[in-house]
């Protein structure tokens, strides 16, 4: 980036610069695509997973039960061995599912007159954005348990990988979609692996969201209990 911005601003051959470097408002953009990619989603992604475990505690047993079954140590050999917690990776992906943290991010534009269904017809040039609330929790698409039910499981079964868009969907879907996802996973891991997350007196009773770029949680109160059972390990 900093290469890029000072390219541009020593560059004589106006036409070269175009071709070669990033205009100042070009690096911009990128840092904050960065900042919000690398950083925001991540967090807010771990809120949600943070206020899941505390509001859903059998599920949080199950889950370290799952880490441990795989993990004997504090040390984690390699990222196979956490891809190979399928258990973990239902957890995120349903938290996502439940809650999306860009849900109007997904934007295309159409190239060609499309007939939907015989619905209606969208015309070449027609901006088209994703509904993923909808998507998300459409019942129609996700097997017998209510959508409005917190069910990992429902990840087990092979089904159309399609309605799951928390990362986008196609060639133009998040390309920090497998980094965050590993990033999230480790964390979570970390984190059951030495505490125990119980209910803050301080909590709201309901999640109280704020809608900016993303639609991230006001805050998650909790309050985390060192597990003794590590002691000796």
């Amino acid at each position: 980036m900093l290469h890029a911005t000072r390219t541009t601003s020593n560059s004589t051959d106006q036409q070269n610069c175009k071709q070669s470097s990033l205009t100042l408002n070009e690096v911009k953009q990128n840092l904050y695509l960065f900042m919000v990619a690398g950083y925001e989603t991540v967090s807010t992604a771990l809120a949600y997973v943070t206020y899941i475990l505390v509001t859903h505690p059998k599920e949080q047993i199950k889950l370290r039960d799952h880490i441990n079954s795989h993990l004997s140590k504090d040390t984690i050999d390699n990222y196979d061995t956490v891809k190979g917690m399928k258990y973990l990776d239902w957890f995120i992906r349903e938290t996502l599912r439940m809650y999306p943290i860009t849900p109007i991010v997904i934007n295309r534009e159409c190239s060609e007159e499309i007939n939907v269904q015989g619905l209606c017809c969208i015309s070449p040039g027609t901006k088209v954005t994703l509904d993923m609330y909808s998507l998300h929790y459409d019942n129609d698409l996700w097997g017998d348990v209510d959508t409005n039910i917190f069910c990992p499981e429902r990840f087990s079964k092979k089904c159309n990988p399609l309605p799951w868009v928390a990362f986008g969907v196609g060639r133009r879907n998040c390309i920090g979609m497998q980094f965050a996802l590993a990033e999230i996973k480790f964390a979570v891991i970390r984190l059951l692996q030495n505490y125990t997350i119980l209910p803050s007196e301080l909590a709201n009773s309901e999640l109280e969201l704020v809608e900016m770029v993303t639609i991230a949680p006001k805050q998650v109160m909790v309050r985390l209990e060192k597990r003794t059972d590590r002691e000796g390990e």
